[in-house]
């Protein structure tokens, strides 16, 4: 076993971090959730949100409060191509799902698919900003009001993207954020739902984490403050349960409530997401330059004037990751796969399709052909040296 792995991804979590965390999660402070709500609300322009225990959980809780506004009976359009997480927040709200397709140089819907997948009956949609890449939103935003559509944004890979000067996240009527361990900016988990322009939040009573909850948060920052960095990640790396690295679908679950220590740890950490969002632009910077003339790669072109997060930076090769000569050495430089189907392929989200799959030849392409290449500031400077090396073989 091999301990130096390189993360695909990383997300600030300190000492500082944990100080903050600990006292929280015990009640030996006041409760910080009023404190980061309101800092939501005013970072995304939002007039009122709701705190959740997840990224998926929000995506659940704001399908449930767009199918309350447009009729429970309609269907929701998601991406063919996305995390398997936004197929399960849509089972968990029992929704009716119809599929479109995406755009393989942009990783934005495929307009006619889109429209399509609208005028077949679809009057919500999800639209979720790939690592960090923003979508020409006004378009999306013509588009669905030509059939009295709500737009779901769902920001989870979002964090330092920006369109037209606003923070991705803050763009839609309803947009949920992510703050899973991968997603830049982290509690560890954790999710909101905000909404803007008169939309009204759902009625829901989430469920509380407790004293069990708020143990497992503490428990979760201290395992990623310890092994998220790339001298120890290949221990973890290497124990089969944990699963890190892979893409598989979750059953949904009953939202709950942020619990404390989480959203104590979320304050702690924002300016350090900040700079760390600015390092990953300025990585993706050198090596969009470094690649675009690279005949083995097929770039993803950003729409304009967007400022992307580069969660991850992505790249289309012949064959994915298979392109490579050394696939194992690049695993472990971070460079990650993409998902490894479509959503049309995932059989708990097969019952509620309200329209029989097509093709989705972009989504095909992307799961064939999509890699990701680490942007993070724990990637050395040789190590980036390596990558390119890597990808002009």
């Amino acid at each position: 076993m091999q301990v130096r792995h390189q993360l695909a991804v990383y997300s600030p979590i300190t000492i500082a971090s944990l100080a903050r965390a600990v006292p929280a999660a015990l009640g030996l402070v006041s409760d910080p959730r009023p404190l980061l709500l309101d800092y939501l609300l005013r970072e995304y322009s939002a007039d009122a949100g709701l705190l959740c225990g997840s990224g998926t959980q929000a995506l659940q809780v704001a399908i449930t409060a767009a199918l309350s506004e447009v009729g429970r009976g309609e269907s929701v359009a998601l991406p063919a191509f996305s995390c398997f997480d936004v197929a399960s927040a849509a089972i968990g709200a029992d929704a009716r799902v119809s599929l479109y397709d995406i755009d393989p140089t942009t990783l934005s819907p495929d307009l006619d698919s889109f429209e399509r997948t609208l005028a077949n009956g679809a009057r919500v949609a999800v639209v979720a900003p790939l690592y960090g890449m923003p979508v020409d939103w006004e378009t999306l935003e013509r588009l669905a009001s030509k059939f009295d559509a709500i737009l779901i944004e769902d920001a989870a890979q979002g964090n330092g993207a920006e369109w037209r000067g606003t923070p991705v996240g803050a763009l839609g009527r309803i947009s949920t954020l992510s703050f899973g361990r991968g997603k830049g900016w982290t509690g560890g988990h954790g999710g909101a739902v905000l909404v803007r322009g008169g939309q009204e939040l759902p009625r829901v009573e989430l469920a509380r984490a407790g004293a069990r909850g708020e143990a497992a948060t503490i428990a979760g920052l201290t395992a990623q403050w310890a092994f998220g960095r790339p001298s120890v990640y290949g221990v973890p790396r290497a124990v089969p349960w944990l699963h890190l690295g892979e893409t598989s679908y979750r059953p949904p679950v009953v939202p709950h409530v942020l619990d404390c220590g989480a959203a104590a740890a979320l304050l702690s950490a924002r300016d350090q997401s900040k700079r760390e969002a600015a390092r990953r632009r300025e990585t993706a910077r050198v090596m969009s330059e470094r690649t675009e003339d690279l005949s083995s790669i097929r770039p993803i072109v950003a729409h304009k004037p967007a400022v992307s997060g580069f969660l991850r930076f992505p790249v289309r090769l012949p064959d994915g990751l298979a392109s490579l000569a050394d696939p194992s050495r690049a695993l472990r430089l971070g460079i990650a796969p993409t998902y490894p189907d479509t959503l049309s392929s995932l059989n708990p989200l097969a019952k509620l399709l309200c329209v029989k799959p097509s093709p989705y030849p972009g989504a095909r392409c992307l799961v064939r052909e999509l890699v990701t290449l680490p942007t993070h500031s724990l990637l050395r400077a040789e190590e980036r040296e390596e990558i390119l090396s890597l990808l002009s073989v």
